[in-house]
């Protein structure tokens, strides 16, 4: 993971809205993300930072789109993607709380340093 945060808006999400919902937004979350050219390592998001929920829900969604083993491994203890799937699902879920008003002070403070390029 990025940083504790990343983990914190994860589980925030979860919290703020019912499993439809989050399922929903994972859903468009991965609709809307386009993969650029080049190399792109593997990362895992694990079940302590992205609870039990994140990991079935973005597991499923990842298995509904016929990624390869190799791309897209999930267990029950995390589950392997592409680093810039990763930062998109991040910046997607961050933004969700930010536009539905349950993001805190330090979440607000992360996106306008983002915006800014800080």
């Amino acid at each position: 993971m990025h940083s504790k945060l990343e983990s914190v808006v994860w589980l925030t999400v979860q919290k703020v809205c019912d499993a439809a919902a989050f399922e929903a937004l994972i859903r468009q979350a991965v609709d809307r993300f386009k993969r650029d050219p080049g190399f792109d390592p593997l990362v895992r998001l694990h079940v302590s930072d992205i609870g039990t929920l994140g990991i079935q829900v973005l597991g499923a969604e990842l298995r509904h789109r016929g990624h390869d083993h190799q791309n897209f491994a999930g267990t029950s203890d995390y589950i392997q993607l592409r680093s810039r799937l990763r930062d998109h699902l991040y910046n997607e879920l961050q933004w969700y709380l930010l536009t539905g008003g349950h993001a805190g002070e330090e979440i607000q403070v992360d996106q306008l340093e983002r915006d800014l390029g800080l």
